[in-house]
């Protein structure tokens, strides 16, 4: 018979934490090999990496190291959206969900017993006024005054109840506009303000059920020689120009449209019941606005040389997935950078 004795506790926790730091040290190097700043999200994509436990994630650095590329800040914070924060997304909304129902159900509780404190006290009244208009004398009379006086104290108890149920309101709507406020930087991108992947996931969800049957355009468009700009002026000159075509696409859509960062200089715009000429032609808008903006670094007074942008469109075919209208708006957008760049193709142009 073979004896197994188990490692005491110290042992292994000792184990645990210097296999930690040889990890830790891995990731580390990792970063600093890349040129990489050992920041939170871009140790968190690294830390994966090293453990292995998301293969498309490696796949993905494996692929972009392998065709001689470098790892940057901006492909890290992709990943990360991508492939890290994809779970927290999820706990947020069923958090959300969950909380939302709560926070309506006790606002619906609150005014309705708002309603009956209010409307108890004057039904009361009512039948004390009829006891008293019937003539059985001194004991009715008796009745009514000890009636009366307990609806006073019930009255009296019910307004203090209300009050506080009123307080209570107040803080349940404060929390539901602090839940939307954390639900909308989680869904948002920081340097543009537009919705990330994960916002455009939400919104997809949301038309999957509430315009499904109705057309589904999308334009996806992306900043011509961005790497240029960056080489050129820098990243930070580069955020800069990101920033301004993102408000150009914000003042050209409309309320039901939903922009969004894609990723680097790439954006998406989702526009649920337009139809292809309708995407077309404010993807043109959208087109001749950027081309015709100048920029003027505010250090030096330095005019930037103009920039432009390619878009595809594409718009969904009966009965098609999100996917399939997103694959030919994105080969729209290629074949228009093949073809010259600054301009609009849609799908049409792929037959």
């Amino acid at each position: 018979m073979s004896v197994v004795s188990a490692e005491p506790a110290a042992v292994q926790s000792a184990r645990n934490l210097n296999d930690a730091r040889v990890i830790a040290h891995e990731v580390i190097e990792f970063l600093i090999t890349h040129g990489l700043h050992p920041g939170p999200i871009n140790y968190a994509v690294a830390y994966e990496y090293r453990m292995g436990g998301d293969p498309a994630l490696n796949a993905r650095i494996d692929a972009h190291l392998a065709a001689g590329k470098r790892l940057d800040d901006l492909l890290m914070r992709e990943l990360y959206d991508e492939h890290l924060a994809v779970e927290q997304l999820r706990n947020l909304r069923g958090l959300g969900g969950d909380l939302q129902q709560l926070v309506d159900g006790l606002i619906g509780d609150i005014h309705e017993a708002g309603h009956h404190a209010s409307g108890f006290h004057s039904t009361v009244e009512n039948n004390i006024s009829l006891l008293k208009h019937r003539k059985d004398g001194e004991a009715v009379n008796a009745i009514a005054a000890d009636l009366l006086a307990a609806t006073v104290k019930v009255h009296s108890s019910n307004a203090a109840l209300k009050a506080r149920l009123e307080s209570a309101d107040q803080e349940a709507r404060k929390l539901r506009d602090e839940l939307e406020r954390h639900r909308r930087e989680a869904l948002s991108d920081p340097l543009t303000g537009l919705f990330n992947r994960r916002g455009m996931e939400y919104h997809l969800d949301e038309m999957a059920s509430s315009c499904a049957h109705e057309p589904l355009s999308v334009v996806v468009l992306d900043i011509d020689h961005f790497k240029h700009i960056n080489d050129t002026y820098g990243h930070t000159v580069g955020d800069v120009v990101i920033r301004h075509v993102a408000r150009v696409m914000q003042s050209a859509v409309c309320e039901e449209d939903v922009t969004v960062r894609f990723g680097g200089e790439e954006f998406v715009i989702l526009m649920p019941r337009r139809n292809l000429n309708e995407a077309e032609a404010l993807a043109e808008s959208i087109r001749v606005k950027v081309e015709r903006l100048r920029l003027i670094r505010r250090q030096d007074k330095l005019a930037l040389d103009p920039f432009t942008v390619s878009l595809g469109v594409a718009c969904r075919r009966e009965g098609e997935g999100f996917d399939g209208i997103f694959e030919r708006a994105d080969k729209a957008l290629y074949a228009a950078k093949n073809s010259g760049r600054n301009r609009v193709l849609t799908e049409l142009a792929l037959n």
